[in-house]
């Protein structure tokens, strides 16, 4: 696995396996920072594709950072990422809830304290699926620019096929049909290959059918940490109309804006120190609170 471990030593950052079904999850448990009180945990959910290895770094710095103020942290690798169990093309979306699931189980028990869950992206999407359905399971939630809408989010996924110019049939130039075609494909129950990822086509119908909007959190702290250009600029509209609509449920979800690079779609490997800094006084605070 890719990424620094911070400023915690290397021994507290303890590579695992946890047993699951199918095979294994390969996991970095980060213990709290030895001396430290121990204030809860949070397992980290992470991005789909390559936004989970472009942001390898920033969650491995914010895993050490959150260790050293008396949190555990579970970095997981879910179904078919990473270094776990199985290739890209077995997962879906139950498989991956049920793995988050079982990450929360093994952490709380290991740390006999609260645990949340901190997701990034499509990660922040399946962290608020899996509190939503599970609401039991989780006590906090630090969520890192959602994915506002799936089917915009798995078009630009499919797009990256067209720009390679790659078809399964002929192998010369994009389909004539375009993304429409890609998506024909899929309904048709075809695996594609895009981007060195196989693409279930049930996972991809998942994906598009998700709206943050009704991903509601349930009534647990909740910090929405959008990283922009101008921390001081107002919300983005689709934002502010997804706060608005958990609001009116009575969802108690905070946003914060943070200057900074869009670290998990950038070419170079960057980081947002603002960021964790920020994300782990929230941790402070929301867990507390839980």
């Amino acid at each position: 696995m890719s990424g620094q471990a911070g400023r915690l030593p290397r021994s507290s950052m303890q590579p695992m396996f946890l047993p699951a079904t199918p095979g294994a999850r390969f996991c970095l448990y980060h213990a709290p920072a030895p001396g430290r009180a121990c204030r809860g945990g949070f397992v980290y959910v992470q991005p789909f594709a390559e936004e989970m290895n472009r942001s390898r770094r920033m969650a491995s710095l914010q895993a050490a950072a959150l260790a050293e103020a008396g949190f555990g942290v579970l970095v997981i690798d879910l179904l078919g990422c990473g270094d776990s169990s199985g290739d890209s093309g077995d997962a879906t979306w139950p498989q991956w809830q049920a793995d988050v699931l079982l990450a929360l189980r093994w952490l709380r028990s290991q740390l006999q304290a609260p645990v949340g869950l901190w997701g990034l992206r499509l990660g922040a999407l399946l962290a608020l699926d899996v509190a939503r359905m599970q609401p039991h399971e989780v006590d906090a939630l630090l969520l890192w620019n959602p994915v506002l809408d799936g089917k915009s989010f798995m078009t630009q996924f499919l797009r990256l096929r067209l720009a390679a110019g790659l078809t399964g049939a002929h192998g010369q130039g994009a389909p004539a049909g375009g993304v429409k075609d890609l998506r024909a494909q899929l309904e048709a129950g075809q695996m594609l290959e895009i981007a060195g990822y196989h693409l279930n086509p049930a996972l991809a119908h998942v994906i598009d059918a998700l709206q943050a909007s009704a991903l509601t959190p349930p009534p647990i702290p909740c910090h929405w940490l959008e990283v922009v250009r101008d921390a001081d600029a107002p919300p983005a509209p689709a934002l502010s109309a997804v706060l608005e609509q958990w609001h009116a449920r009575q969802a108690p979800a905070r946003l914060h804006q943070v200057a900074g690079p869009a670290f998990w779609s950038t070419p170079e490997i960057t980081s947002c120190q603002p960021l964790i800094e920020l994300s782990c006084a929230l941790a402070l605070e929301g867990l507390r609170d839980a």
